[in-house]
């Protein structure tokens, strides 16, 4: 089954209605005015000819050659000035559709040129023949918006009235001379009549639709602009808000690489369980892909994980990252869309931390005594394989009071020097242990400091940086009993 194009394809067609509904607008001013306007030359015509013509007959100076003229020009003069006339009034009275007066303007500007031919061939005094249509093209041309072609439409049915005319009226083909033939070739020539009135409407048309153009899409870039703002409230409203006292506090710092890009975090605090406090689970995501079509992702990824702990809210990270693996596997990886993912529970109780982590950066465990502890890599990139080949690999480290998780994501790893150095896993494991004592909270905030005195301009990546923190009671030393360290704990 085929799908349906979207995107250019709308926005195109979205540009060429725009584009064609003003047309429509300017050309029913514009052809009020230019049927206003030669009905009004129309008018003064025939009435001075009609004046002309009585005041002969008047001084008794009439002869048939006057007689003969006046009739000619009420022949042609009347129903010219009439086209005009009864073409303003439909105008005003039925207000036609745009098509309806493409296809009117075009045929009365070509029903002028026939009547223009009509007044040559009858002889009618101070007739212009074919340049008084080329006259009349160019006026038609400078009001009405005409595409090239659309004002080759008329001139090509005259030019071609006028090879009938001279080739059968004004000379009979069957029986020319030589110098009627030499006049005849100059037909050849007579395509040269409508050459103004269309280079007039294609120098205007380019000219309109660029300026369309530029202003059709400064308003869609306006538009874009209002909307990004609403996304990124929207967006951001997913965040959780920093989490401060209590057993566990949490922080963290978010830098878009655009205005809205593809990390993400989720905060879930489980409900007590059989006496016990309940645990604190984190979630840290990121999306391939910057900006909007990230943020869309990250969207659908909430719901999914709001769903998740609204089912299971005591579901370990193992369990999460297979379930959130199988979302993206089953409706992401399709359109080449996958994510890292790194997941962790905290259980002050029992003083452990749960993890899984698919493909993310190795997340730290800082503790207390200024000792680090890298988490890796559990499991592969979400999506990238099915539920029966995923493998979450969930560990458990001791996690005391006054120890700190933290998390990233590779925009943190990924910013570069002026001379195009990464500062890597290497140089951000370099910069927390040479940090000394950072109070609670504040390792997001330190952290992001270092990347930018590290990198040269502006972010190439989203940037996330996450810290989970146990608090100290006064009930318990500030430090962790001499000689424990992180040490990996069997699962179950």
């Amino acid at each position: 089954m085929s799908k349906p194009m979207f995107t250019s394809a709308a926005y195109t067609k979205e540009f060429s209605q725009e584009f064609e509904l003003q047309t429509h607008r300017l050309l029913r001013k514009r052809f009020l005015w230019f049927t206003a306007v030669v009905a009004a030359f129309g008018i003064f015509g025939v009435v001075v000819g009609i004046l002309t013509g009585l005041n002969s007959n008047a001084m008794e100076e009439v002869t048939d050659q006057s007689s003969s003229d006046l009739w000619k020009f009420v022949l042609v003069g009347i129903p010219w000035t009439l086209l005009y006339v009864v073409a303003f009034a439909w105008a005003v009275y039925d207000r036609p559709s745009g098509k309806k007066l493409i296809n009117a303007s075009i045929a009365v500007v070509t029903l002028d040129g026939l009547l223009n031919l009509l007044a040559r061939d009858i002889a009618m005094p101070f007739a212009l023949g074919l340049a008084g249509f080329g006259i009349t093209h160019l006026i038609a041309a400078l009001f009405l918006p005409w595409t090239p072609w659309q004002a080759m439409k008329s001139a090509i049915i005259v030019l071609l009235a006028n090879v009938v005319s001279v080739l059968t009226i004004q000379n009979h083909f069957w029986n020319f001379t030589a110098s009627e033939w030499a006049s005849a070739s100059m037909l050849l020539f007579t395509p040269i009549i409508a050459v103004p009135g269309t280079a007039v409407c294609a120098m205007r048309h380019s000219s309109r639709t660029q300026k369309f153009k530029t202003q059709f899409f400064q308003s869609r870039y306006g538009d874009l602009r209002r909307e990004l703002v609403d996304a990124k409230r929207i967006h951001e409203s997913l965040f959780p808000d920093q989490a401060e006292g209590g057993p566990i506090s949490m922080s963290y710092t978010y830098e878009p690489a655009r205005a809205i890009g593809g990390d993400f975090l989720f905060l879930h605090q489980a409900p007590s369980k059989g006496g016990e406090q309940g645990s604190l689970s984190l979630v840290v995501i990121d999306v391939t892909g910057h900006g909007i079509p990230a943020a869309l992702t990250v969207n659908r990824l909430h719901g999914e994980l709001t769903r998740i702990y609204a089912e299971q809210p005591h579901a370990g990270p193992g369990e999460v990252m297979e379930l959130v693996n199988r979302y993206v596997h089953l409706t992401l990886a399709r359109h080449s869309i996958y994510a890292t993912g790194l997941c962790v529970r905290i259980n002050a109780e029992t003083q452990t931390l749960d993890y899984t982590s698919a493909g993310h950066p190795p997340a730290f465990v800082r503790a207390v005594d200024g000792t680090l502890e890298d988490l890796d890599s559990t499991a592969i990139v979400l999506g990238a394989a099915g539920s029966d080949d995923f493998e979450h690999g969930e560990r458990t480290v001791r996690f005391f009071a006054g120890d700190a998780f933290l998390a990233y994501t590779d925009g943190v790893t990924e910013a570069r020097a002026a001379s195009g150095t990464m500062l890597q896993i290497d140089g951000l494991r370099a910069s927390i242990l040479a940090a000394g004592s950072i109070k609670p909270g504040g390792w997001p905030a330190h952290l992001r400091e270092r990347v930018e005195q590290f990198r040269e301009g502006g972010p190439e990546d989203d940037l996330l940086i996450v810290e989970l923190r146990r608090s100290i009671p006064k009930r318990e030393p500030k430090a962790r009993p001499e000689g424990e360290h992180i040490r990996h704990v069997p699962v179950g």
